[in-house]
């Protein structure tokens, strides 16, 4: 018995046959669920009905609302307040996002610009397998890039 518990512990589940019915439906069992997938389907239909309610509640009249029930709800006002208010931030976001990382980038005649000794050049540089990183379009080792070489390829 220990070893025919053993004998299946050894064999992953889609290499194992069943040799009944009843060891099919133990297979199965033996399978385990990925939970995250629930979470995200319940996450789509959670978003997918606020929306629908959304939409509703910006839509629908007044007196249709209220003869459903719903009496309390925030003015109209906020069905477009809010999402223009989300779209200016997440626009405020990238525009900060792209002046902190201009603000941050050193200057051309900066001494961060400067190559050192230690520095390894792409010519430097020694590909052992030219197949791979030429004619595959593999990517290359790591490396300093020239500021020189740098704009030469953004800016000709």
């Amino acid at each position: 018995m220990s070893s025919m518990r053993h004998e299946q512990e050894s064999v992953g589940i889609l290499e194992s046959r069943p040799s009944s019915p009843s060891s099919a439906a133990g297979a199965s069992m033996m399978a385990k669920t990925p939970t995250f997938e629930y979470y995200g389907f319940v996450v789509y239909l959670v978003s997918l009905t606020s929306f629908a309610v959304y939409l509703l509640w910006a839509y629908l009249p007044d007196p249709i609302l209220e003869a459903t029930g719903i009496t309390y709800y925030p003015e109209r006002y906020w069905a477009l307040a809010m999402p223009a208010w989300w779209m200016s931030a997440i626009a405020a976001i990238f525009l900060f996002n792209m002046a902190a990382n201009m603000y941050h980038t050193p200057l051309l005649n900066s001494i961060n610009n400067i190559t050192d000794s230690q520095s390894l050049l792409p010519s430097e540089m020694n590909c052992a397998d030219k197949f791979f990183c030429d004619e595959v379009g593999g990517i290359p080792p790591i490396g300093d890039l020239p500021i020189s070489l740098v704009n030469i390829c953004l800016y000709q």
